[in-house]
């Protein structure tokens, strides 16, 4: 591998709606370039000690979203890395800036008849109970936002994983200021 194919200074935001790729993608970019990967809803289970869902069930909104700018705030202290980041987290204007502020944004994208195929191949027989559906098109629904923003966006919908790769790096490479 070459410096240049090495991770920018600046790290990386992928975000979007669930179902998108977004963790496997970030994931795989950040192996590939050599930077560090974190999730945000894995650093808040980290801290909390539970995943999101819950914080925002128990405590409401106003509190996961405080909880979301604090752990956003101290990834974006970090450098060389791939944040990837629940949509949303960045429907919150602070986030949004904060983040574009430390490196490029990129909002993955699908079509909603493949992330619902995507979700029912990975949930199985979870997703044919209605109230589990209803949770989870609640869900969606809620994170679909994030595709409103002006943001640079990529269609996933026809793109294999290894394509999106691809593409996500080239993203990263060209938009970052090294």
């Amino acid at each position: 591998m070459t410096l240049f194919e090495t991770a920018p200074y600046q790290h990386l935001t992928l975000t979007g709606p669930m179902g998108v790729g977004k963790t496997t993608i970030g994931r795989a970019v950040a192996q590939r370039l050599r930077a560090e990967f974190y999730d945000l809803e894995n650093e808040i289970l980290a801290r909390e000690g539970q995943p999101a869902e819950s914080i925002r069930e128990l405590f409401g909104e106003a509190r996961l979203k405080a909880l979301e700018t604090t752990v956003i705030r101290d990834l974006t202290l970090r450098r060389h890395a791939v944040i990837v980041v629940s949509g949303p987290a960045l429907t919150d204007e602070t986030n949004r800036t904060r983040l574009a502020e430390f490196g490029p944004v990129l909002c993955l994208t699908c079509s909603l008849n493949e992330i619902l195929r995507r979700v029912h191949v990975a949930r199985g027989a979870w997703f044919h109970t209605p109230a589990n559906r209803g949770v989870l098109l609640s869900r969606l629904k809620r994170e679909w936002r994030v595709t409103t923003l002006d943001l640079p966006k990529l269609d996933t919908s026809r793109l294999s994983v290894d394509e999106t790769i691809e593409a996500v790096t080239g993203f990263w490479l060209s938009q970052a200021r090294m």
